[in-house]
């Protein structure tokens, strides 16, 4: 493994770790009050790390729920990674299956976005983005463990805790738009994300909104030859 690609690929995970510590913290202290202990939140995020999951699994836990449904639901939720897999794996042609399946175990919508912000960086270059994703997941790790063992000393919520995902969703969606037909994709993914949402039971509207607006963007920039 390149050595100067993997700290690339650390650097590079700088603002995904700022957003998982805290959203860490909170899933930990969610967590520990469904009755999970500071090993088996830890266990999860080692495990499963997905995060949007893993907060309606604790949900689900806490409310007494049998495996199956959490099972079943984690698997519709992450459906999108059908997606973001089939995506990056245009930039990764010859690798090794081992390789690919350890970058597909590690992937996230937040290293994701990170790692499609500069294709050229990954292109062939298996070691930059598990650089990237190995970072990222240890301050996931790192957070949730902090946060089962000492998130009962804070309030999290007076801390605006709950909004640093979406917060850091917001940044790396800023970092990507460098043309203007990149700001209309995104006023259209919004729109029709909040319609899909109001429109449909479930998480549906991620996978719809997504396969929408990749459309709308691939025409565009076919027209405009970008």
């Amino acid at each position: 493994m390149d050595g100067r690609g993997f700290k690339e690929g650390a650097r590079a995970a700088l603002p995904v770790v700022l957003g998982y510590l805290p959203v860490g913290m909170a899933f930990g202290v969610l967590a520990r009050k469904a009755g999970l202990t500071t090993i088996e939140a830890g266990s999860m995020s080692l495990l499963v790390y997905a995060g949007a999951s893993q907060f309606i699994a604790v949900e689900m836990i806490s409310k007494g729920m049998v495996w199956f449904p959490i099972v079943l639901t984690t698997f519709l939720i992450n459906l999108r990674h059908l997606l973001m897999s089939s995506t990056l794996s245009l930039y990764f042609n010859g690798n090794r299956i081992q390789t690919l399946g350890l970058l597909s175990a590690q992937l996230t919508d937040e290293s994701f976005a990170v790692a499609m912000s500069n294709t050229s960086k990954i292109e062939n270059r298996p070691e930059y983005l598990f650089g990237l994703q190995i970072t990222s997941h240890i301050a996931w790790i790192t957070g949730s463990v902090g946060g089962a063992l000492f998130g009962g000393l804070i309030d999290h919520k007076s801390y605006g805790i709950p909004f640093a995902l979406p917060a850091l969703f917001i940044c790396l969606l800023l970092l990507q738009i460098r043309k203007v037909h990149h700001f209309y994709i995104m006023v259209i993914a919004g729109i029709f994300s909040l319609f899909f949402k109001w429109a449909l039971p479930g998480n549906w509207y991620i996978i719809l909104t997504a396969l929408l607006a990749s459309g709308i963007g691939i025409y565009i920039s076919s027209k405009l030859k970008v």
